[in-house]
């Protein structure tokens, strides 16, 4: 609900000019008014309430505007290093995915009448040191508010951000450590807590025996050795024994990464592992999925990085990874059977997108196509692109939060107001709703199993208009599991 400065209704206090006067027709002494000048007087205070004028009341508010940084990826740079991304996929366009929103909020008046300016903040993704580019362009060069990324910002960048006392409201996963900064504010469950549950999730189902030996796969970024810690200490506590790896992803080098994915699989065959989880991106995991898959080494994935089982980083994914199984808090568009109809806040944030993109794409969005692609099917068919939803979820956070924070917002207002929300909408994640309270400032609730499947190019739709299971001729996740708590 919107909150407005509130103006209290003019009072009076009842004490009203008294003017005493006697007076008869028995001939009795008449007493006059005294002059106006002289009459005795009562007049209340005002009880009513001054108007709060806006002011500039923290770094990146004036009195007219709400500054915000936008965290996006240097997709041209990732393009020019011969790495595949459709063509729709552009900088600038996941910049116009936030600035839709707020031309919204905009248009409809802004937040207790500022508008909303976003400022575009860019890093490669292969080139680790932009990380601190990033980090002082929103940081000193800009005075913001606060930083909005839906997906992909490195727990690097993050850490950069969060040192310097920048507020992140982040679309993906974070640290337990990152969370307990108080100044995050995160749509999916943290780090650890994704790991503890895919390892839960491994063990209640797995005929490994106790005792075995489980591989982890990790890297040393502060999520991946979050992550991985978090994996090995549920495994160790069910009475495996584990045996963990750190590839070295602070290097940046994406082949050197997936050299040392590759030859960790005979690192854990060494040491008789039965099983390995993985809590590494879809980005480093191909050496190792192209060497486990002929070696017989089986692996089960953890959505413990950002987009890593979410629809986008599956399709990316090889041959190799399917038939295993990720825990993730991402939902999927189907259970092999049928594609699931859109919750209310979905269906609004797909109008929303269509209403904004479908020129753009060439056509309304089809559920469960990965972000930015366009891809026509065996009959011709073309199916575009699903709707985002991280930027949508966040956008409505944000102006909840933002109109609970007082007309005179600070940081420390704004994200006591988002921890205070309750109950908030959340599209594809956690199964629909979520939970924002002081002890919880992370949005899901829940987690899922989806299994890993192929549709390939030629594949044909089935009755229902699924190939092989999945909504699009892609590798996919197919929902296998009910949504689990991960807050009882």
């Amino acid at each position: 609900m919107k909150r407005k400065s509130r103006i209290a209704v003019t009072l009076l206090a009842g004490a009203s000019l008294i003017i005493a006067a006697c007076g008869g027709d028995d001939g009795g002494e008449t007493t006059e008014d005294p002059p106006a000048s002289e009459a005795p007087t009562s007049e209340a205070p005002s009880t009513e309430a001054p108007v709060e004028e806006p002011t500039a009341s923290d770094i990146g508010i004036t009195e007219t505007t709400i500054k915000l940084g936008v965290a996006v990826a240097d997709l041209e740079a990732v393009r020019a290093a011969g790495i595949s991304i459709p063509e729709t996929l552009t900088t600038d366009h996941l910049f116009d995915r936030w600035q839709v929103f707020m031309d919204d909020i905009n248009e409809a008046g802004g937040i207790n009448g500022r508008t909303i300016e976003l400022v575009q903040l860019v890093w490669n993704p292969l080139d680790p040191s932009s990380f601190d580019t990033l980090c002082a362009a929103a940081t000193i060069d800009n005075e913001l508010f606060l930083v909005l990324n839906g997906t992909g910002l490195s727990s690097v960048a993050r850490e950069c951000l969060l040192d310097a006392g920048m507020p992140l409201i982040y679309g993906d996963v974070m640290t337990n450590a990152e969370l307990a900064t108080g100044l995050t504010i995160s749509l999916a469950p943290p780090t650890e807590v994704v790991a503890q549950a895919g390892a839960k999730q491994w063990i209640e189902t797995t005929d490994v025996a106790v005792g075995s030996v489980v591989g982890v796969l990790a890297n040393n970024t502060p999520g991946g050795t979050a992550a991985g810690s978090a994996a090995e200490a549920t495994l160790t506590a069910a009475g495996y024994t584990v045996k963990k790896i750190e590839l070295n992803s602070l290097s940046g080098d994406t082949a050197a990464i997936n050299e040392e994915g590759a030859s960790a699989v005979g690192v854990f065959q060494a040491e008789n592992a039965q099983h390995v989880l993985l809590a590494t991106p879809f980005t480093e995991n191909t050496g190792f999925w192209n060497a486990a898959a002929p070696a017989g080494l089986p692996f089960t994935l953890m959505d413990v990085s950002s987009s890593g089982c979410s629809p986008f980083g599956l399709s990316r994914a090889p041959a190799a990874a399917v038939g295993s199984s990720c825990t993730t808090s991402y939902d999927h568009s189907t259970d092999g059977t049928s594609i699931r109809p859109d919750t209310e806040f979905e269906a609004e944030c797909r109008a929303h997108f269509e209403s904004n993109f479908t020129e753009y794409y060439g056509g309304p969005t089809n559920p469960g196509v990965p972000a930015g692609q366009q891809i026509t099917d065996s009959t011709g068919k073309v199916l575009n692109s699903d709707y985002t939803p991280q930027e949508c979820s966040i956008a409505n956070i944000l102006k909840l939060a933002l109109e609970a924070a007082g007309v005179n917002p600070t940081r420390a207002s704004f994200l006591e107001a988002a921890r205070g929300l309750g109950e908030v909408p959340l599209a594809l994640i956690g199964g629909g709703t979520g939970l924002l309270a002081p002890d919880k400032p992370f949005a899901a609730n829940a987690v899922h199993v989806v299994k890993v499947t192929a549709a390939a190019a030629d594949t044909a739709p089935d009755a229902n208009g699924l190939y092989n299971g999945c909504a699009a001729p892609v590798i996919c996740g197919v929902v296998t599991s009910d949504w689990t708590s991960i807050t009882d």
